[in-house]
């Protein structure tokens, strides 16, 4: 998956409600060309920026894993992230 792909998904999530493996609610949308995740418990967006992005790609293009815990010193967003590419 690219960064371009990410986005483009990101794109055709918003507005959705997605839920982590672990059953947390929350919204994605993209700001300044960087996906953000809203979680439902906090009403407040957050994101680690557009290299943490590319870094979880980076990782996942090569060992595909779904589990958060893979990606923990990667970005704080892992369950966000593996929830968001687990919708394509």
């Amino acid at each position: 998956m690219t960064y371009e792909e990410l986005l483009a998904l990101a794109r055709r999530c918003d507005g959705r409600t997605l839920e982590t493996i672990t059953g947390k609610k929350f919204t994605v949308g993209i700001y300044m060309d960087c996906p953000f995740f809203t979680p439902a418990s906090s009403g407040y967006g957050q994101s680690d920026g557009r290299k943490a992005a590319e870094r979880f790609l980076e990782r996942y293009n090569q060992i595909g894993s779904l589990r958060p815990g893979d990606y923990s010193g990667v970005t704080r967003n892992a369950s966000y992230y593996v929830a968001l590419v687990a919708q394509a």
